[in-house]
């Protein structure tokens, strides 16, 4: 995880001791609802997860001070928080399914736009409008451990 977190905000090399991620065991009963536990799926990926959409949401942000985007490099981020968000969506928390999905929409259609000739609203309004930023900052703030700890005695 921290290999995928510093690959996507462009750092060249991952750590080499770094120990592979186990999954965790299968329940003989299926759970019906996911839960923002500290080892569901969901909760595993998260700090990685959001250290790519804000290392995302950064470079494409600098083309509304006119700077040119890295078009290649944009793209391959976009495809790493989209694999990620993937294996995160089935076990997202019902407090935050609906932001989460709205993240990755809004990525995949900022990312489709990412090509020669386009505008670049067309990259930063998917991210940095106003229709989906509530949901990149509820995604961006959302701690399993505290929604976890709600609840209890």
């Amino acid at each position: 995880m921290i290999a995928v977190a510093m690959t996507m905000a462009g750092c060249s090399s991952p750590p080499e001791a770094a120990p592979p991620a186990s999954a965790p065991a299968l329940s003989s009963t299926p759970t019906t609802r996911p839960s923002a536990t500290a080892t569901s799926a969901f909760c595993l990926d998260l700090s990685t997860f959001q250290v790519g959409v804000i290392a995302y949401s950064a470079e494409v942000g600098a083309a509304i001070e006119g700077e040119p985007l890295d078009l290649k490099e944009l793209r391959r981020k976009a495809a790493l928080i989209a694999n990620m968000g993937e294996t995160m969506r089935a076990s997202a928390p019902p407090d935050v399914a609906e932001h989460f999905r709205t993240v990755l929409e809004a990525i995949d259609t900022s990312a489709s736009n990412l090509k020669s000739g386009a505008s670049a609203r067309d990259v930063v309004d998917p991210v940095y409008g106003e229709r989906n930023r509530p949901a990149f900052d509820a995604v961006n703030g959302y701690d399993c451990g505290a929604a976890s700890s709600q609840g209890k005695a």
